[in-house]
């Protein structure tokens, strides 16, 4: 299944007209020995400077080079430069900027659906493979009696989506809901502004990752006002880039993969995931800036009030199922349920990203379902024989589901590895 884009890539929005302030911090030339420019746009709760390790996505980027091993990147410190998102295409000045995130992939290859800045993105740099994978969803109103269960679901509804946003999975991989005018676009400057147009009915459903918008809905008090749709959209990567220009883009860019992969296979990476993860909803997560700002956007939302989140939760060990509240319980089975259906229709690569982002919130029957995709006896079962079976991500998620609490992963494993020694 291809990444869609709906709610594109606002992290990398404002590095051209922003880059100017960066830059001035650093020195034109090569990266200074042990240390790597980062350019990193704030994008709460992705990206912030004022969370934990700066944000998730940072975190993920630091521990990657810290696993890469060869290479000269393995000690090298991250050195930070914060900017705001802005509507203008980034411009990667390699002489001064090693790498700059987060930033999601692009659909290269629908360059009609993409923006001018996301064009020049896909000419000019060179992505790293997926830090993070997310789910970009449909929040609409609790009591809305749009449900989007299916694609004709969302035929004449009006969707709020951030200005400069793409939109090509609205016409992308058999859908023209745009170029139809089958579906109506409001564009507004913020995630906020979509909000208030959503509570005040002129949009019927606003885009948004899950994370980004459950994160605003709570800080502004509304998560139980709103629903995200239990469908997803879309799925698609948060990436770090680097310029094509740089001398050592390829080098940088394979260092972090190099160490993002040896996460995964540790299960570092989940356990980075769910730390980050509990801090968002502990109340030490900060605010979305944009959240508290005085707008006009910010009047229309009338008498609601700003609340504070107050379960706490505490940090999640590897090894120890985390403690879901039921809200994220229910959205993880969602993305599992959903998982399933892509899987009994054969798109197993969709299937294997909702799994995966159900199995990193803690949910072991969606580990399991993921080893099973890999896993060639699984595959046998189901009929999937054009899918090439990988034992040993088969072998790693059974592992997590068998920490998750899964008591059947154990005998697959057995039978996995019995499987694999007999060849």
């Amino acid at each position: 299944m291809r990444r869609f884009m709906l709610l594109a890539v606002a992290g990398v929005l404002g590095l051209v007209a922003l880059l100017p302030q960066a830059q001035g911090q650093g020195q034109p030339g090569a990266t200074d020995k042990g240390k790597v420019r980062v350019l990193a746009v704030a994008r709460t709760p992705l990206a912030d400077e004022h969370l934990a390790e700066g944000g998730l996505i940072v975190a993920l980027a630091r521990a990657s080079l810290a696993q890469s091993g060869s290479g000269g990147y393995a000690g090298a410190d991250l050195d930070l430069q914060w900017v705001k998102a802005a509507p203008t295409p980034p411009l990667l000045d390699a002489a001064r900027i090693d790498v700059a995130l987060p930033v999601e992939g692009p659909d290269c290859d629908q360059p009609n659906s993409l923006t001018q800045s996301l064009a020049v993105l896909c000419d000019s740099a060179v992505f790293s493979d997926a830090l993070l994978q997310i789910v970009v969803g449909l929040f609409t109103p609790a009591d809305s009696t749009f449900k989007f269960d299916t694609d004709q679901a969302i035929l004449g509804k009006t969707i709020c989506v951030v200005q400069d946003d793409d939109v090509a999975s609205l016409n992308g991989n058999g859908r023209s809901w745009l170029s139809l005018k089958q579906v109506t676009v409001m564009r507004r400057a913020t995630l906020l502004d979509c909000v208030a147009e959503v509570q005040v009915r002129t949009a019927h459903a606003f885009a948004a990752t899950d994370l980004e918008g459950r994160f605003l809905l709570t800080r502004l008090g509304l998560a139980q006002a709103f629903m995200m749709q239990p469908r997803p959209l879309a799925t698609r990567g948060v990436h770090a880039v680097v310029s094509r220009e740089g001398a050592k883009a390829d080098e940088l860019i394979g260092a972090i993969n190099r160490g993002l992969k040896k996460l995964k296979e540790s299960g570092a990476h989940a356990a980075i995931v769910q730390k980050h993860m509990a801090h968002l909803w502990d109340g030490s997560a900060s605010r979305p800036p944009e959240a508290f700002a005085n707008t006009a956007a910010t009047a229309k939302r009338g008498p609601d009030k700003l609340k504070e989140p107050t379960t706490a939760r505490p940090d999640l060990d590897l090894k120890v199922p985390p403690v879901l509240s039921a809200a994220e319980r229910e959205r993880a089975l969602r993305f599992t349920k959903k998982g399933d259906e892509e899987l009994a229709d054969g798109r197993v690569a969709s299937a294997r990203l909702l799994y995966e982002r159900a199995a990193e919130m803690g949910i072991a029957q969606a580990a399991m379902a993921l080893a099973g995709t890999y896993d060639a006896d699984e595959l046998a079962k189901l009929n999937l024989t054009n899918v090439t079976p990988d034992a040993a991500h088969a072998k790693r998620w059974y592992e997590r589901a068998l920490q998750l609490g899964e008591k059947d992963a154990g005998q697959r494993l057995q039978r996995l590895v019995g499987t694999n020694t007999k060849q």
